[in-house]
Formats: structure tokens, sequence, C-alpha cells
């Protein structure tokens, strides 16, 4: 499962996406920007102003979701 899910994140790296982040009780925060890199356990995402990262399993258990533009 999180082979697939690394592939498909590699698919989307350089194209501008959004993600929705859960940040706990309820909260969440949207961002728009692009993937940067695709390491072994993590990638890092890049908006206007910050650079985050992010690990495939987040995407697992739908703590980030991606929706492309």
């Amino acid at each position: 499962m999180l082979e697939e899910i690394k592939k498909k994140v590699e698919q989307l790296r350089g194209k501008k996406i959004k993600i929705l982040v859960d940040i706990g009780r309820n909260k969440s925060e949207a961002y728009e920007g692009v993937i940067l890199h695709t390491y072994k356990n993590i990638w890092t995402f890049k908006t206007k102003t910050d650079v985050k990262s992010f690990g495939y399993s987040d995407l697992l258990i739908k703590s980030v979701i991606i929706s492309s533009l």
C-alpha cells in the first residue's frame, strides 16, 4: 500500500497541488504549492512562504489529503 502511495506522490512531483492537513481537534489547514522532493520515508511540499515535510503514512491514515488543481 505504501509503495503505491509513494509512486503517486512521485508522479505529482513538480505539479501544483492543494493539500488539506488535519491538525487535530477537528481543525485542518489547506495549502497550495508543489511537491519538491520525494525521499525514502518523507516528501517535501513548498508553499509560497514555507517548506513542509510529510510522511507517506500521513496519506495512508488520511491526516494529509492531496487534491490536484
